[in-house]
């Protein structure tokens, strides 16, 4: 190859990378905001199902996000179905199981009232996963476009054996077509099998991680003022699991491998953004942050 043509080759692959770096780093929109929400909470039995050698009952948060974003609010999962605040039999056993609170305050239409926000204004739900407490209200939001792993669906209307305990099945199956139609899905539905760039932009990005689930997901949400923060789902559930690899119990943890690799790359994200993270079911680091109609941007 001629020297010349060497040069320029390299020239263009270094410009291609300074671009894509540029791109990367580009500012957020100005005026996102990042909104916390609870759907209640939960009390375990014992800790051990979300860190496996604990013990002793243990109280959980039941986060939800709201992002706004100038082409459209988003929804980063969705809670704990309305439906038991007023019909525990809708749960069944998870009612005294799980013991949640189920007082009016914590239905997802009051929650999301708190900034003038209303289920119909919600443009893209995005699911962490299918499980009963991130999942639950999806039948709010009829009109918005659902983003999901498309393993995660699929096991979440067949879960693997020994993983179906935390599908309530009635939360999703309205989403499914009825019977004959050339789709599966009836509702709106981007259907991934990968991370996705949602507005092309690199403010709210998907990655997908095999590891709590078959298709469980977190999001990055980068802010024009705050920066990253890294939306865990139950990816991992708490900080001190991340800090010290400390997985969940095996009931509540599909891929162990996997979910090993998702703590790796929280990691990387908050060490290389500096970013922050938010869990949603960690008593300690959900209190710690802002609560809606409080914002952070």
């Amino acid at each position: 190859m001629p020297v010349g043509l060497a040069k320029s080759l390299a020239a263009l692959t270094i410009a291609a990378g300074a671009l894509a770096t540029t791109a990367a780093m580009a500012e957020p929109p100005k005026d996102m905001k990042l909104y916390v929400f609870s759907s209640g909470a939960l009390t375990l039995a014992t800790k051990a199902i979300i860190q496996d050698g604990a013990s002793g009952k243990f109280t959980i948060p039941v986060a939800f996000f709201l992002i706004r974003h100038p082409k459209g609010d988003v929804l980063f999962d969705c809670g704990n179905n309305d439906k038991i605040i007023t019909d525990p039999d809708y749960w069944g056993p998870f009612v005294k199981a799980l013991d949640p609170v189920r007082t009016p305050d914590v239905a997802i239409d009051t929650q999301l009232s708190k900034i003038n926000v209303t289920p119909a204004d919600v443009k893209y739900v995005v699911l962490g996963h299918f499980h009963v407490d991130h999942a639950g209200n999806v039948g709010k939001f009829p009109d918005a476009t659902f983003v999901y792993q498309r393993d995660e669906i699929k096991n979440a209307f067949w879960p693997a054996p020994g993983y179906a305990t935390f599908f309530i099945t009635q939360d999703f199956a309205w989403m499914r077509n009825s019977v004959g139609g050339p789709m599966a899905n009836k509702v709106k539905a981007i259907e991934l099998d990968g991370d996705l760039d949602l507005f092309g932009d690199h403010s709210i990005e998907i990655h997908r991680t095999v590891s709590h689930t078959p298709g469980s997901q977190m999001v990055i949400v980068r802010l024009p003022h705050h920066g990253a923060v890294v939306l865990t789902s139950d990816a991992v559930y708490l900080q001190e699991n991340l800090d010290k690899n400390k997985l969940p119990g095996i009931g509540s943890v599909y891929n162990p491998p996997g979910m090993l690799d998702a703590y790796a790359w929280v990691k990387r994200v908050r060490d290389v953004e500096g970013a922050d993270i938010i869990f949603a079911h960690d008593p300690d680091v959900f209190k710690a942050h802002k609560q809606s109609p409080e914002f952070y941007d």
